[in-house]
């Protein structure tokens, strides 16, 4: 199974300033520019891996896949996928601003309420993490232990 985030406002700052990660190399960070990455990140990778969940990227971004990939590397993070707006305009043929379907991504986390309200007709998954929650590890922890309890259930 697949989990994606969402990248500007629910791992990156844009226009909220919540705590951010320490990079694992701090000094190449700073050297290289980097944006950081919300403080807890590196807790939720963990505890996507330990229920066996790929981790992807899933932003509306022109940012670079190699820019997504070098940032959630610098904090010892490892992605599986990465869908910026170039491929999702490439390969989505549904009009929506984030298909997760079409990447096999079976739970986005978003900050936005409209992601989550398309997600309804369109049959994916949103857990919506707000900008200014500081236990939003909490969240996304309760929405992989619910995903896990269901993929249980159905085999």
């Amino acid at each position: 199974m697949r989990l994606a985030f969402d990248l500007d406002n629910t791992l990156v700052r844009n226009n909220h300033n919540f705590p951010l990660e320490q990079p694992r190399w701090p000094l190449l960070s700073r050297l290289l520019g980097e944006e950081g990455l919300r403080q807890g990140m590196a807790r939720a990778a963990g505890l996507c891996r330990a229920h066996g969940l790929e981790i992807w990227v899933y932003t509306t971004s022109y940012r670079s896949v190699w820019h997504i990939r070098r940032l959630f590397w610098l904090h010892g993070i490892c992605l599986d996928g990465v869908v910026n707006q170039q491929r999702h305009n490439r390969e989505v043929r549904v009009r929506c601003t984030k298909y997760p379907p079409t990447f096999g991504i079976t739970l986005l986390v978003d900050d936005s309420e409209g992601v989550r309200l398309e997600g309804e007709p369109y049959g994916f998954r949103v857990v919506v993490v707000q900008p200014e929650d500081l236990n939003w590890v909490n969240t996304v922890q309760a929405a992989v232990q619910r995903l896990a309890k269901e993929n249980t259930a159905e085999s």
